[in-house]
């Protein structure tokens, strides 16, 4: 199996990464904690404005404002770019599109997954043509996306717009084997790179399917680290997570190390820094 690029890491850092116990905030402190906490590959939500842009967040309706931290109003309902930008996040400023995308330019080796949530035909449409708009038409940033896709409605309406590179197909929780079967001949026919899964519905037997018809397995969103080795064990490629980083992994592995193996470790890096 040809793994796509960005599946050779093991974290996706879940709406730009958690931060202080929060999740779901797809903000600049959040991002800029997963970018020191070593993530190359970082989630972001993307939801249309009432004015036509598209910028990092989850929504804003009454649950999910509640979810992300944001005081709700009703006015909500026809959030501007600008009314969004006045908006807090626990107390953490919101981020628009245009400081995200100087991040990406930033760091041209990081992978992005945009989920843009549950669209129909015509509003994926429109979505898409406000990424392409707001992330400045950069077709060599959009090399570095995977789009994922909750439908095949959805995907073909984006596809009407904006052919990307690397496509997900959003497997909803509970899926039955033979919605499973037909998920896997579309993504096969349509050239999908991976699906996500549900970490309930994740069992060896399931990503050996997904493996076997030639898709890397993402399966969110997992934060406990039995369940994140069990999955890892089970074959699962990548995790979405909001707590686990490549930054812990190196201090796990570290301090993991027997006590004579620690010291010497120790003494050579002291004796590399004397040289």
């Amino acid at each position: 199996m040809m793994t796509a690029p960005m599946f050779r890491n093991r974290y996706l850092a879940h709406a730009l990464g958690g931060l202080d116990g929060y999740s779901y905030l797809n903000n600049e402190p959040a991002l800029v904690n997963s970018l020191v906490n070593g993530h190359e590959y970082l989630e972001v939500d993307l939801t249309l404005t009432s004015d036509g842009h598209v910028v990092p967040a989850h929504g804003w309706s009454e649950k999910n404002a509640a979810r992300c931290g944001m005081k709700y109003d009703p006015s909500f309902g026809h959030m501007t770019r600008e009314m969004f930008l006045s908006q807090t996040l626990h107390g953490m400023p919101t981020m628009d599109t245009e400081t995200l995308y100087g991040y990406m330019k930033k760091h041209p080796d990081l992978w992005w997954q945009l989920d843009l949530h549950t669209l129909d035909y015509d509003k994926a449409a429109v979505v898409t043509k406000a990424v392409l708009d707001d992330f400045h038409n950069d077709s060599e940033l959009f090399g570095h996306f995977l789009i994922q896709a909750n439908s095949p409605e959805m995907f073909e309406g984006i596809e009407s717009v904006y052919h990307f590179t690397y496509y997900q197909l959003f497997l909803k929780k509970g899926i039955s084997d033979e919605d499973l079967d037909r998920s896997l001949r579309y993504c096969v026919d349509n050239g999908f790179v991976s699906v996500s899964l549900n970490s309930q519905d994740a069992d060896p037997e399931t990503i050996r399917k997904i493996h076997d018809a030639g898709l890397a397995v993402l399966v969110y969103t997992v934060d406990k680290k039995k369940r994140r080795d069990e999955l890892f064990e089970m074959g699962a490629d990548t995790i979405c997570t909001d707590v686990f980083s490549p930054r812990q992994d190196k201090v796990d592995r570290f301090n993991s190390l027997p006590p004579v193996r620690l010291y010497n470790r120790i003494v050579r890096k002291i004796k590399r820094l004397h040289k």
